[in-house]
């Protein structure tokens, strides 16, 4: 296992938030880099996405990451707490941000694909 997701707790307005640990074996760390180990930037979009996933039950599409800032390096050992919050003007849309300690480490949007768009891709 690549990340473990505990404690996930979704609000009535369909807030996610959860608490992530990275184990320090992962392979993610192993090349990354050598002797001073950091979580990569896409294992880190790819915690956010698995958390939407799991709140939603199902695996849609991604459209898009956007205006993603990574602001903190995250190591083996720190706790994640990740805060995904559904945009009210754009079904389908998040804004997330994950914290270690007090500071936050990355946050951004999240765009996941229509089921539409799919079925208009195949189309052509």
């Amino acid at each position: 296992m690549w990340h473990v997701l505990a404690a996930m707790a979704i609000s009535t307005t369909g807030e996610i938030s959860c608490d992530v640990q990275v184990p320090a074996d992962s392979g993610w760390f192993s090349g990354h880099f050598p002797g001073d180990p950091v979580l990569p930037g896409i294992a880190q979009l790819g915690i956010v996405y698995d958390a939407v996933c799991r709140s939603r039950g199902e695996q849609p599409g991604i459209a898009g990451f956007s205006r993603v800032k990574f602001k903190k390096i995250i190591r083996p050992q720190d706790g994640l707490k990740v805060t995904i919050v559904p945009k009210q003007e754009a079904d389908g849309s998040y804004a997330f941000r994950i914290v270690t300690g007090d500071e936050v480490a990355c946050s951004g949007n999240l765009a996941l694909r229509k089921p539409d768009d799919i079925i208009k891709k195949r189309e052509l």
